[in-house]
């Protein structure tokens, strides 16, 4: 007991340390038609503003301007309590090292470069917040393995310090590292590059993820995704786009770019959001996503929120809203989807 206390107040007396616990709750009903052989649907649902979670995230002085840092974060299901997902941390797990005069340095399974740029270019109220209809064209299909960009595993990135507005990443993830001895399964390489200033935001970033075309013959092949974007803001009024072009290297000549544009107007006690979005893929896939929603606060921490979106796919394009509704990320051929959405969201 001594030495556990000796030990405290030796590291009270050299360093200073924070640690802060932080989450969202976020629960909302929904009704949709989510394909053609299914009736319109009512549901209650989970994180449809933004996704419920608590996570962990602390820092210590070392001096010298150089800082310890970590972060844990888990998702989970409002309605049912249940974790997302079988990691237990599936929304990030990262230590690092960071210096005000050298940057960054962070290791652990988390976000890599691409998904910043991405992220920025959504100018609504808590950045992608419209995942219904607008992240649905450019989620896992043009942004890497999945996701914008997924969390990528066994991953270390270096983020420069900010001058003057200017800032970059550079991300690496060594792989699954499979115990097959498919090594390169899953590796990716990835930067960016960001200007912040001025009420604007003007981005750039590249993502090179490794994959097996084929597992029994090994065949490598990779998928390499582009995006720039940009975001301008004026008393309070806020438009963001983006656009992504992703190719793959195997026999598929799969392709496929995008492109979004978002706003965000202040509106009494809230906000209100539109979004437009188009997405081309091979094989003559052509897709729309068109959304607008109202953001109502009753505090600074809670809020009211209500959307409605709806996906327009031409009879090659087969994209539903899997982010919404997980038994229905593709719908028959030609379909149409549409949902309505109102919740309410509060954060700690």
């Amino acid at each position: 007991m001594f030495s556990a206390l000796a030990a405290a107040g030796h590291s009270t007396a050299w360093a200073q340390s924070t640690l802060t616990l932080y989450g969202i709750v976020d629960s909302a009903l929904q009704y949709g038609k989510f394909n053609d052989n299914v009736s319109p649907t009512a549901m209650a649902a989970s994180g449809n503003l933004q996704a419920s979670r608590f996570g962990f995230r602390g820092s210590e002085d070392l001096g010298g301007g150089y800082r310890a840092n970590f972060q844990l974060e888990t998702g989970f299901s409002t309605y049912t309590g249940v974790a997302g997902g079988s990691t237990l941390f599936n929304r990030g797990a990262s230590v690092g090292l960071s210096s005000t005069q050298y940057g960054s340095v962070d290791a652990g399974y988390m976000y890599l470069p691409i998904y910043w740029v991405f992220l920025a270019s959504d100018v609504s109220t808590y950045g992608l917040s419209n995942p219904a209809a607008i992240m649905s064209l450019e989620h896992s299909s043009t942004l890497g393995k999945s996701g914008t960009g997924g969390f990528y595993p066994n991953a270390v990135r270096y983020r420069t310090p900010n001058y003057y507005g200017l800032s970059s990443e550079i991300g690496y993830s060594f792989g699954s590292q499979n115990a097959s001895g498919q090594t390169a399964d899953g590796r990716n390489v990835g930067m960016n590059v960001m200007y912040q200033r001025f009420g604007m935001m003007l981005g750039y970033a590249v993502n090179r993820y490794q994959y097996y075309a084929n597992t029994t013959t090994l065949t490598p092949s990779s998928q390499l995704t582009q995006v720039v974007a940009a975001t301008y803001g004026y008393g309070g009024n806020f438009i963001g786009t983006n656009y992504v072009y992703s190719k793959r290297t195997d026999s598929t000549n799969w392709f496929a770019s995008a492109f979004l544009v978002n706003a965000k107007i202040p509106a009494g006690h809230g906000d209100i959001e539109l979004g437009v979005a188009r997405r081309i893929q091979s094989a003559n896939a052509r897709a729309m996503a068109y959304d607008v929603g109202y953001v109502y606060f009753l505090s600074k921490r809670t809020q009211l929120y209500g959307y409605a979106s709806m996906i327009s796919n031409n009879s090659h394009s087969n994209q539903g809203f899997g982010l919404l509704n997980p038994n229905y990320a593709t719908v028959t051929p030609g379909f149409d989807p549409w949902v309505v959405t109102a919740g309410l969201r509060t954060s700690f």
